[in-house]
């Protein structure tokens, strides 16, 4: 078997060459264009750059470009200071529109001592061709820094500067194709103040941090890696095209007619207009909670060469740093991206499931080495993949996620190979966070407490304190609240996936399982005197010490109706506690941690409000899950509005708590807002409408089950529009679950705190039978295609049938 795939290979290698020599010696037969993959700011210190992912011949041509800046002052020889790559991301000042499609860009930063920002966009308006321009003050400076992104520290390839063209030009040749170059030109329309190649981009940096001008390094030609080219913009917006192909005088031809006459400006004005019109976008309540989401994730979607994706990153740093994602991170992004785009959310999903480990571990961190051996982090991934496969339905994405997502949950409970299960430590059939020791090397060491708290995802909490790190078993000594009831939760997500696959069995037993857990859930971590589910001590005790993982239960369904009401009242809605002007620190107020404010000690996580939302909507408690949206979107935007951050923590006052500044999941306090528009998930299916917002607001273009819909929401109105057509109308604000049209029939549940008058889409013409909670309410006639019935105030079950025989 091996001596006939040697042999294989020996053939397509003999092959292969002599399509090389065929192509060397007949350019006509070679292509004229690159194999463009990728487009876009996608390099992680390219914020303020764009980047070529190309392919032909089965080579790698990638090129790349970004923007410096520098704030002339008066007229000192060294100029102002000078920005570039990683310090742009420190100044941005505008996270703008970033269409996912890279049809539309714009983002702007601070270039000190001006207080003019830098703006730039952009637009690719093909897959190898971006025009764009650049403007700030009177006083500013712009340098067109070439080099080669992905490439490692000795790519192939040189640049050199045509100073008559006023252009920059990339060049990179192919293996065995002696006659064959790929090409990029960045060309710009004003006259160059000074340029230069360089044999690294550094040197590039070096020679302006120390000089008035670019000079041009004196080397062999050959070696020059970088190149810059220096415009004194002054107030005028310098335009720009770069293009990338195999015909440079083509390339060079084309860059010069793209730049002549308004032609720039009026395509940036279009492509803006355009995209601002099919976004997602909200106007009067929760205004401006869906644009920040597109920003903030298509700003931070990167390309890296050892998976060949690109997707948003957690944040762009972290990619530098090596680390493609993280365990729950991840699968948070892939849903906040699912707002807009599905291919950089499918990408998110495969880019972490493709980390997962041979024994199903889905690691704590993902790099391209494999990640973090020893831990995982909660297991949410089921449902969160849940709610992006409602969005767009890709039944291949999620046949392959299936299998993966499986082993996973299965990893928690899984022998180790001595007998003793990976996570049960004490084998109560309930799990505790762990970290496994051996050889291999793991990112902030392994087999120990801390390495434990990490996979908990609350890396510094307060919560595990006091707790003991059991060396035979690699796991704390502590049964969990919120991984026990995020297990449950990702069993009945599972089960939801198996269904829709046609696996039984899977669906089957991993129904069984979820109610297993909570019944154990139920019995051993809830504590009556608290009123609350707890963490537990080996020992039996109960640690009196809260966190917003005390609510997961919620989530998972496992609440009686009194429980629930004794965990919102007596402690989530306590501003002693939880609640407060902002929700919700990630310890109880009244703990003596809560003053700390720092990290995990405090401050307000994006993530852990999303979880405890989702609880609180799975348990009808409508009114205080808008209070609790408002509450999340005024945290964000107060951050926002003022600095264009979208934090990875906030302090429980309001404002940055620290860590990154641009974090992915600083916007799940605006999708929080988003689904008091509209949201589906496995108990509610599709669910839509507030209950009695203080004001009027709209919701446009949310997707789900390839549909696009439009809410309206407010104090008289709840309207529902699918693909244009306006198929459900009250005339109050009221809350829909379970909305279901059939050929013949429509259900749905409702909430409403009045009587209210309902006029929905009829599925077809003639009269329809109208049960109100299982009894019959007589006959309501279709009129011109709709229904129109009463309701009175409280919760309720509609059903309508039509009476036609077919």
């Amino acid at each position: 078997m091996m001596k006939r795939i040697a042999e294989q290979a020996h053939i397509l290698r003999l092959i292969a060459r002599m399509m090389l020599l065929l192509l060397a010696v007949c350019p006509t037969l070679m292509s004229q264009e690159l194999e463009t993959i990728s487009v876009g700011a996608i390099a992680p210190e390219d914020w303020a750059g764009i980047d070529f992912v190309a392919r032909a011949y089965g080579q790698t041509a990638d090129f790349g470009f970004r923007i410096a800046s520098r704030e002339r002052i008066g007229r000192a020889p060294a100029g102002g200071t000078f920005v570039d790559g990683w310090q742009i991301m420190d100044r941005v000042s505008e996270v703008g529109p970033h269409a996912p499609d890279n049809s539309y860009c714009r983002t702007a930063w601070k270039n000190l001592p001006s207080s003019t920002p830098v703006k730039l966009e952009w637009s690719a308006i093909d897959r190898a061709t971006v025009v764009g321009k650049v403007a700030s003050g009177s006083g500013s400076e712009f340098v067109f820094e070439g080099y080669f992104p992905f490439g490692g520290s000795q790519p192939t390839g040189v640049y050199s500067v045509d100073q008559t063209r006023q252009a920059m030009i990339g060049e990179r040749a192919f293996e065995g194709l002696p006659n064959v170059r790929a090409w990029m030109v960045v060309m710009v329309d004003r006259p160059l103040r000074s340029a230069g190649a360089y044999p690294y981009l550094e040197k590039l940096k070096g020679s302006l941090d120390n000089s008035d001008m670019l000079v041009a390094f004196p080397d062999d030609p050959r070696g020059m890696r970088a190149a810059g080219i220096d415009i004194a913009a002054g107030s005028v917006p310098v335009h720009f095209v770069a293009l990338v192909g195999l015909d440079r005088e083509a390339l060079i031809a084309r860059a010069q007619k793209l730049l002549a006459g308004s032609f720039i400006d009026s395509t940036l004005a279009d492509k803006a207009a355009a995209y601002a019109k099919r976004r997602p976008s909200t106007q009067g309540l929760f205004e401006g909670a869906a644009e920040p989401i597109g920003n903030t994730e298509f700003w931070n979607s990167v390309y890296d060469p050892f998976v060949g994706e690109t997707w948003p990153a957690l944040c762009r740093g972290m990619i530098n740093a090596g680390w493609l994602g993280a365990g729950w991170d991840s699968f948070f992004t892939a849903i906040l991206s699912s707002l807009e785009d599905q291919s950089q959310s499918a990408a998110s999903i495969r880019v972490m499931l493709g980390a997962q480990t041979k024994t199903g571990m889905v690691p704590n961190l993902a790099t391209p080495s494999g990640g973090t051996p020893d831990r995982a982090q909660p297991p949410v991934a089921s449902y969160l993949v849940w709610k992006v496969y409602q969005k767009y339905q890709d039944r291949a994405l999620l046949e392959w996620a299936y299998p993966r997502l499986k082993a996973y949950h299965e990893w928690w409970f899984a022998d180790r190979g001595d007998g003793q299960p990976r996570r049960d430590g004490n084998k109560d059939g309930l799990l505790e966070f762990g970290s496994d020791p051996g050889s291999l090397s793991s990112e902030g060491g392994r087999g120990t407490l801390q390495n434990s708290r990490y996979e908990s995802g609350l890396d510094d909490t307060p919560i595990y304190d006091n707790v003991v790190y059991n060396v035979k078993t690699s796991t704390m000594e502590m049964d969990d609240v919120g991984l026990n009831a995020f297990y449950a939760l990702d069993a009945e997500s599972l089960a939801s996936f198996a269904a829709i696959l046609g696996k039984t069995d899977d669906s089957e037993r991993f129904t069984r399982e979820a109610e297993q857990v909570r019944q154990r859930i139920q019995r051993s971590l809830w504590n009556e005197n608290d009123g609350i589910y707890e963490n537990r001590y080996w020992d039996g005790k109960f640690s009196p010490r809260l966190s917003p993982f005390n609510f997961a239960p919620m989530l998972a369904g496992i609440p009686t109706s009194r429980q629930a009401i004794t965990l919102m009242e007596r402690h989530l809605l306590n501003t002693n506690e939880f609640w407060g002007e902002y929700v919700t620190p990630s310890i109880a107020r009244n703990d003596p941690a809560f003053q700390d404010q720092f990290y995990v000690r405090g401050t307000i996580w994006p993530m852990l409000n999303y979880l405890v939302y989702e609880g609180m909507n799975r348990y009808g408690y409508d009114r205080e899950a808008l209070e609790f949206a408002q509450k999340s979107y005024n945290l964000f935007m107060a951050d926002w509005k003022t600095n264009q951050r979208s934090d990875e923590q906030y302090f429980a006052w309001g404002g940055s708590g620290g860590g990154d500044k641009h974090y992915h999941w600083g916007p799940l306090l605006c999708l929080i807002a988003l689904e008091q528009y509209i949201d589906m998930n496995p108990w509610d299916g599709l669910r839509f409408g507030a209950l009695d917002p203080p004001e009027n607001g709209d919701f446009r273009s949310a997707i789900w089950q390839r549909h696009v819909f439009d809410v309206a929401v407010g104090p008289g109105r709840t309207l529902l529009t699918r693909d244009g057509s306006l198929v459900f109308q009250a005339d109050a604000g009221i809350v829909v679950r379970n909305y279901d049209p059939q050929p013949s029939q429509l259900s749905f549940s409702l909430h409403a705190s009045k009587q209210v008058h309902i006029t929905a889409q009829a599925p077809q013409s003639g009269a329809f039978r109208f049960t109100l909670d299982q009894q019959p309410m007589g006959t309501v006639q279709s009129d011109h295609g709709k229904l129109s019935f009463v309701v009175p105030e409280g919760r309720h079950n509609v059903l309508l049938v039509s009476q036609q025989t077919h």
